[in-house]
């Protein structure tokens, strides 16, 4: 009998326990909904001040290396073409010294399926203000490469691609239009 009131002791303790666990639990997550509005507008405002990861890169040639990664990663994994291509253009265009580490560093950006347009949108003023118009073109012309490594690119990607020239070329175009009817 002693054995038998001690083993419902022990299944009492452990039930009020349980119980009081799973209250604690549902308090918290009662919180935590009641405070999801103040914790997205921390965030936010934590953004405006000091900006998205992206946006506090200030290597163009990280930048670039970003926006070869994502491209890919918009559509599909990366590949072994994709990435020989991405490593190759980071050695001789880029001059990258420490490929391997900038490339691991990039590659944490960079998302799966995300789209191209939410990265290069980030990035695209470092882009302006430090690559020239030369560059800037070559940029574009490495990103339609690597996007068309393994496979034709998507939509998707062509898209991106489209948008980030119409964004990193916009006042050239503009330019060099006017240069050719006011001086011809």
């Amino acid at each position: 009998m002693p054995l038998l009131l001690g083993l419902v002791g022990v299944l009492a303790a452990i039930l009020f326990w349980v119980l009081r666990v799973h209250g604690t639990v549902k308090g918290l997550q009662a919180v935590d909904r009641d405070t999801k509005g103040l914790q997205r507008r921390a965030v936010s405002t934590f953004e405006d001040i000091v900006g998205t990861p992206l946006q506090r890169v200030r290597d163009p040639r990280l930048a670039v290396t970003i926006l070869m990664i994502q491209i890919v990663r918009t559509g599909s994994p990366l590949t072994a073409s994709e990435k020989t291509w991405i490593l190759e253009f980071m050695e001789t265009p880029l001059k990258i010294e420490r490929i391997s580490a900038t490339f691991e560093r990039a590659w944490g950006y960079t998302q799966a399926r995300l789209p191209f347009s939410l990265v290069s949108d980030q990035l695209t003023p470092l882009c302006r203000e430090t690559l020239t118009l030369a560059e800037r073109t070559e940029l574009i012309a490495m990103l339609t490469q690597v996007a068309g490594a393994h496979s034709a690119p998507s939509a998707l990607q062509r898209a991106g691609i489209a948008r980030l020239r119409r964004k990193l070329l916009a006042g050239e175009t503009r330019a060099l239009d006017t240069r050719r009817d006011g001086s011809a």
